[in-house]
């Protein structure tokens, strides 16, 4: 392998464009997959695809911080020599995650198979697997070529993948019905032959116990923190989508599922935000001190707040013609649940600026606890709530774990949001 990493940021600059592309591509090749497949599976068959497509994201959730986030910045710290086998022993290290998360979703289905025996979650409980591990292989892989400055190679991988599954899923409806078996196997079957794409296209590997186990230990002193984190952020912000999966059925999930992709529009304001303004909040600091940087984020939320305010004021007054189009006349019923996300991203949006502030003052660990707290709230209360209040349980269970954590940020910063 040629790997030319000395300067990982000017690769990254090179390529910000196509990265951009990239994520405008995965963004808008899921919005559109989810589209047809909520139209071709039905409510039902939808909801228990999404409770399964959870469970690849919990495992997503998990490999970010193990291995993706450390290699990409473990990579520019070494010299040209040392990330040649370091990237090489990462590509051995997913390969063994993979697997072992795969074989972990095998066993999760074998126990929901008894726990949940109207669901008949035995139906993928091959297809489950195949679609976890090649999921994360084609998420490494997508991340692996942007670390080492081939964007281009990212983009065909991500096209492949997202691209091949929508496109093959809407053709073959035409000459047979889907399940969510079958989307779970197109998914696996495109995703592991993306990520073959990725392995073709390096250099011969060579196979280190002595360097696979050094990176692995290396991963862990940095990302440990990181993987719990990950971990709590998930739950809490899933725990009551799974809870109503368990008490109200697929449906439940399925039609809350249509409401986030639907609001979920608004994630590519969130990512520009996260691109930029860590940035230039840090950089306010270093030339001002915090009362600039404070001044500097509080100019941001009321301008991109007026942005986004708008556009989920435009969701939700637009909601039931915005479901008829995308997903059709079954999924109207539910407008009410993305009228109550659009009212949740307000708060989801109040709760940037302020995670901002506290990343700028290096004070990582109130995040920390922030999640810890509504990973707590969730646990002891999803299961009463949503008993209680069925659906509109899930949306005010989100928004209570959401004004938690906001309640602990602001109670952290109050000294300096009373002066500015």
């Amino acid at each position: 392998m040629q790997l030319s990493l000395s300067q990982p940021k000017q690769l990254f600059k090179s390529g910000t464009a196509i990265i951009y592309a990239d994520q405008a591509l995965v963004s808008g090749l899921n919005f559109l997959s989810s589209v047809v497949l909520a139209r071709y599976l039905g409510l039902d068959g939808f909801g228990i695809y999404s409770i399964a497509w959870l469970g690849v994201l919990i495992a997503s959730s998990i490999n970010q911080p193990f291995i993706i986030s450390p290699m990409q910045t473990l990579t520019g710290k070494k010299e040209a020599g040392e990330q040649k086998y370091y990237l090489q022993s990462l590509v051995f290290k997913q390969l063994f995650f993979a697997a072992i998360m795969g074989f972990l979703a095998f066993l999760a289905v074998i126990v929901m198979s008894y726990l949940l025996k109207q669901w008949k979650v035995q139906s993928i409980v091959l297809a489950f697997p195949l679609a976890v591990f090649s999921f994360l292989l084609q998420d490494f892989f997508r991340r692996y070529f942007f670390v080492i400055g081939k964007p281009f190679k990212s983009l065909l991988i991500d096209a492949v993948a997202y691209g091949g599954v929508l496109i093959s899923a809407f053709a073959i409806h035409f000459v047979r019905d889907m399940d969510a078996q079958f989307v779970l196997l197109l998914t696996a079957v495109f995703f592991l032959y993306a990520s073959l794409i990725g392995l073709w296209s390096m250099d011969q590997l060579h196979f280190s116990p002595k360097l696979i186990r050094a990176a692995i230990l290396e991963h862990w002193d940095f990302s440990k923190w990181l993987t719990a984190t990950a971990l709590l952020q998930w739950f809490s912000g899933n725990l009551f989508i799974i809870a109503a999966g368990a008490i109200m059925g697929p449906r439940a999930v399925g039609a809350t599922r249509m409401a986030q992709n639907i609001v979920g529009i608004t994630h590519v304001l969130f990512l520009a935000m996260e691109n930029i303004i860590p940035v230039r909040a840090a950089h306010q600091q270093r030339s001002g001190g915090n009362d600039q940087m404070f001044r500097y984020l509080w100019k941001f939320t009321l301008q991109m707040g007026l942005l986004t305010l708008t556009l989920l004021a435009a969701l939700a007054i637009f909601s039931k013609q915005l479901i008829l189009l995308f997903y059709g006349s079954e999924y109207v019923a539910y407008q009410h649940l993305l009228i109550g996300f659009c009212a949740l991203y307000v708060i989801i949006f109040l709760g940037y600026p302020l995670r901002y502030a506290i990343r700028t003052l290096q004070n990582t660990r109130l995040i920390f606890i922030s999640f810890i707290a509504s990973s707590i709230f969730s646990v002891l209360t999803a299961y009463p709530v949503i008993t209680m209040f069925g659906l509109n349980g899930v949306i005010m269970g989100l928004m209570l774990t959401q004004l938690i954590t906001l309640g602990i940020y602001l109670y952290s910063l109050r000294r300096e949001l009373k002066r500015l």
